[in-house]
């Protein structure tokens, strides 16, 4: 029973010896990473596109964006002005602004629709 006992022990601490030399050497943090690494990166996007600093972030921007639009005269200006509105908004959810008028300026804008 002692000899089989203490193969036990010798087998554990076999694995922890290769364990720790895999781990010093990478391997470990490299299968790691590659495994976890873009799903952890995933979730960590969504969690700051969910937070209230981005999303009081981009409504103050599009306020911005607005008022630019409706003192610009130059009709090249402003159509850079829609276009960078479209690219920045692409992705956002509409829902999280929360004035409704800014909400509908954004609806109009990425469908074309926007005249002031």
């Amino acid at each position: 029973m002692k000899e089989i006992l203490k193969l036990i022990g010798l087998i554990l601490i076999g694995i922890t010896i290769i364990a720790l030399i895999m781990g010093y050497a990478g391997i470990i943090d490299l299968g790691f990473y590659k495994f976890f690494g873009t799903q952890t990166a995933n979730v960590q996007t969504q969690i700051f596109h969910e937070n209230k600093s981005y999303i009081d972030g981009m409504t103050s921007d599009l306020a911005n964006y607005k008022y630019q639009l409706t003192t610009e005269k130059n009709p090249i200006a402003r159509k850079a002005i829609v276009e960078m509105i479209i690219e920045k908004y692409a992705n956002f959810d509409v829902s999280k602004i929360l004035d409704p008028n800014l909400r509908n300026f954004l609806n109009q804008v990425k469908g074309g629709n926007y005249n002031d």
